[in-house]
């Protein structure tokens, strides 16, 4: 069963949801968004919902708990997600999510109809052969949609940062979106006590990039426009978000309309990039 579902066993098979096309008359088994991450990954994923033709077949990369490839599926596409790592036992799990080695998809050529990443590619080293993996398993002129965190997110985030250094340092601990923050006493075992004040004093990066003032360059539209033509693909569109949230959660019950009012003013906190596979 879901967390913080109501969904009943009719909707569920093999512990996960049934796709909406194959429930029966007014029945639904709709995703609930219980967490803050949760309903921010669901203000996104509409944004690209009408990129999608009925019935895709979608290969997501980095799937996580599987709760966007979840979504994908009540929407009634064929999902396959996958990852280098699956949540640790405890964690809920919301859709089959498929290991792999973060390079090599073992798939065939043109199997997909959509690939779809949201939050993930920062986080890739070897970018390049992914984006060739990814262009490989696609038919021909398939879709390539990808959510990346903005410029205005990396800043916003390095401002926040003192604000949860703070509140930490009173002992109120705050949640890090998607992810889980070690005790201060647990860094120091691992990285000494130098690190710890270091991070303390400056932000350091989201992404295999070499600081978070380097991720205000590594995360712009320009420099990801070139990263996707490099490897051959088409730009489509480019749709800002118009939501405003940082790493931290430090407003967690702020609303997604407050968002999308402070969006306009603070900018958005991603970029979605629809691509075509030439």
């Amino acid at each position: 069963m879901l967390a913080g579902s109501a969904a009943t066993s009719s909707c569920l098979k093999g512990g996960y949801p049934v796709p909406n096309t194959q429930l029966s008359g007014a029945a639904r088994c709709d995703i609930p968004a219980v967490t803050h991450l949760e309903r921010l990954r669901t203000a996104e994923l509409e944004l690209i919902r009408d990129y999608l033709t009925a019935g895709s077949q979608i290969l997501e990369l980095g799937g996580g708990n599987g709760y966007q490839a979840a979504i994908l599926s009540m929407w009634g596409h064929h999902v396959t997600s996958v990852d280098i790592a699956l949540p640790t036992s405890g964690h809920t799990r919301f859709y089959p999510v498929a290991l792999y080695d973060g390079k090599t998809l073992t798939y065939d050529d043109g199997r997909f109809d959509v690939v779809f990443s949201s939050n993930v590619l920062e986080h890739v080293k070897d970018l390049g052969s992914l984006l060739a993996e990814s262009k490989r398993v696609l038919r021909r002129n398939g879709a390539t949609i990808h959510i990346l965190p903005s410029p205005y997110w990396r800043f916003w985030t390095s401002i926040a940062h003192y604000a949860y250094v703070g509140l930490r340092a009173l002992g109120v601990h705050r949640p890090v979106s998607g992810g889980v923050v070690p005790s201060v006493a647990e860094k120091i075992q691992r990285r000494g006590a130098w690190y710890v004040i270091r991070r303390a004093l400056v932000a350091g990066p989201h992404g295999e990039y070499p600081s978070a003032l380097s991720e205000m360059y590594y995360f712009s539209k320009r420099r990801w426009t070139k990263v996707f033509r490099d490897a051959g693909f088409e730009i489509v569109r480019v749709v800002k978000s118009g939501i405003f949230y940082t790493g931290y959660e430090l407003l967690p019950g702020l609303s997604l309309e407050s968002r999308k009012k402070m969006a306009k003013v603070l900018g958005s906190a991603t970029y979605v990039f629809i691509l075509l596979s030439k």
